[in-house]
């Protein structure tokens, strides 16, 4: 067990001791705290900008010792592309005439050059690359926004001092999780169902008929960036936000008809951007042109195909077939809660948060008050059952709906303990503020830490993360325009690709090409002025080998 899980088990046992106490220690502290956390939560926009100012300004002071994040997962690059396309005033790029050297995992090459992902996600990194140089920084601040809506929607399902208390077990997901620390998303997505669920919560029991256009702007955000999910979320809320404003129908669902068709619309334009076709999604297109086995296990798996390059084959071939055969078999069971695990632990920030939530899901059940929210986490886990993996992005658009749950349970603790502990209602205090105290407490002492060491997830990365380095190291010393072709022979993992480009391949300094053996003789033609090297990752992927002409 770490370090950190002993030290917060210790603490927390000894705060139960105390807790059987008649009189509890310290107690004149917990209520002015309790008192204090009332009166600021009370400034309720106020806690929404603060909460998103807060995680700004965490993340920018320690820039120098934890840099902007560098690419090295398939998604990132494609992300990176489709944001590059974006801040170029284009939504996809022409077909490259020499696009069989540039074929890459994720990536689109026909009928146009783009990402295969929906373009939500790149829209947010297009903002940052555009406005600060960097598409990090749109990442930065829509995590930032996501601190800001979740502390919104909570205060939608909650009294102010439970939707502050909330915000701040968001926050973990806001500054240090990977949604914030690489180019992988989540934020935006966790956006889309903040507004969606803190609009229902508005909708239905304060009858702010005007939040419908957030509801609407909610559902839009997800369709544009996690579409499976999104539907599994908006799906059970629309339906019962239907059942419960049957005297208001026409003004609540006008503006969520009106940003629907408005989403649709922009879907359909530019998936005929990018595919030639309004009804067919770039992933479709990626997965009929490069994938046998389809996202979920409920479609059938289609016969191996043939690929001109390795990297393509190995991952088609090996991992997702793999993966395939697991999310298939019993072995799913164990697969998919070791990921729903590791998915409450990227949300919350430590695992044992998770114990309260299963110590109050009976008490779900039996409340009105929280039925969607309970039918919505049912949903993402039968969702979850039928995907080949699940990572915790996935569940991004339940973010809200999670944490409003652990919150939940958390009320559900104080009012046990002050019905059964000697102390009443001071020991329901001393409860939350000693579990929440120990966990959130002992969480930031550990992120902290861990920056303060220098150990921060940038230092883990995989090999492939160099790339930026080697484009460096190699203008640096032979400045010019250059071409690299990249040999795989033997990956040591199928997670490792290195040729990516950006929007304007002929414009960039350093292009990444796949060897073709022979056929190298086309695209050195096609650069008479650029400088050819062979690189080969799998056997040194720190060494460039100068290239001559075949």
């Amino acid at each position: 067990m770490p370090l950190r899980l002993i030290v917060e088990v210790v603490f927390l046992a000894v705060c139960a001791v105390l807790a059987l106490r008649p009189r509890i220690p310290g107690d004149e502290i917990c209520r002015r705290w309790w008192i204090s956390a009332a009166q600021i939560a009370r400034r309720r926009g106020l806690v929404c900008i603060s909460a998103a100012v807060l995680v700004l300004l965490v993340r920018a002071a320690v820039l120098p010792i934890w840099p902007v994040p560098r690419p090295s997962i398939y998604d990132e690059f494609s992300y990176l592309l489709q944001a590059d396309t974006f801040a170029h005033a284009r939504l996809a790029n022409p077909a490259h005439p020499m696009w069989e050297f540039f074929e890459s995992i994720y990536v689109l090459q026909q009928p146009t050059y783009a990402s295969k992902y929906p373009p939500g996600q790149a829209m947010a990194m297009a903002a940052g690359q555009v406005l600060f140089g960097k598409p990090w920084f749109g990442i930065l601040l829509s995590c930032g926004a996501l601190a800001a809506a979740l502390c919104w929607a909570l205060q939608g399902w909650m009294p102010p001092r439970w939707a502050l208390l909330g915000s701040l077990i968001g926050l973990h997901v806001c500054i240090f999780s990977y949604w914030m620390n690489s180019h992988w998303g989540g934020a935006v997505a966790g956006i889309g169902g903040a507004l969606v669920i803190g609009a229902y919560a508005r909708l239905v029991r304060r009858k702010w008929t005007a939040i419908a256009w957030l509801y609407g702007a909610g559902a839009v955000i997800l369709l544009l960036t996690r579409p499976y999910e999104g539907f599994l979320l908006v799906a059970p809320a629309s339906l019962a936000l239907w059942l419960k404003t049957k005297q208001r129908r026409v003004a609540v669902w006008i503006p969520i008809i009106a940003m629907g068709i408005a989403g649709f619309a922009f879907t359909a334009y530019y998936d005929y951007r990018v595919t030639g076709n309004p009804f067919r999604l770039p992933y479709q297109e990626y997965s009929a042109q490069y994938e046998s086995v389809p996202p979920l296990t409920i479609l059938p798996v289609q016969p191996a195909k043939t690929f001109r390059h390795f990297d393509l084959e190995l991952l088609d071939h090996v991992w997702l077939r793999e993966t395939n055969q697991t999310a298939r078999s019993w072995r799913v069971l164990s697969a998919r809660a070791g990921e729903l695990y590791q998915t409450m632990s990227v949300l919350f920030g430590d695992p044992l948060w998770i114990l309260v939530l299963a110590a109050f899901v009976p008490a779900w059940f039996l409340a009105k008050r929280t039925r969607l929210l309970v039918v919505s986490a049912g949903a993402l886990a039968a969702g979850a059952m039928i995907e080949i993996v699940f990572y915790a992005h996935y569940a991004a658009p339940f973010t809200a709906v999670l944490l409003i749950l652990l919150v939940q349970s958390l009320r559900y603790l104080r009012a046990w303990a002050t019905r059964n502990l000697p102390g009443g209602q001071a020991a329901g205090r001393f409860a939350i503020l000693a579990l929440c105290g120990s966990l959130l407490g002992g969480g930031l002492a550990t992120e902290m830490y861990h920056v303060y060491l220098k150990n921060t997830p940038d230092r883990l990365q995989a090999v492939n993360a160099r790339k930026g380095e080697l484009e460096n190291d190699l203008l640096q010393h032979n400045p010019g325009r250059h071409v690299i072709f990249v040999r795989y022979t033997d990956m040591h993992s199928p997670h490792e690709e290195w040729i990516y480009n950006l929007a304007d391949i002929d414009a960039q300094p350093v292009i990444w090409a796949q060897d073709m053996g022979a056929e190298n003789s086309k695209l050195v033609k096609y650069y008479p002025g650029r400088t050819f090297w062979m690189f080969k990752p799998d056997d040194n992927p720190g060494l460039l080998q100068s290239y001559g002409n075949p």
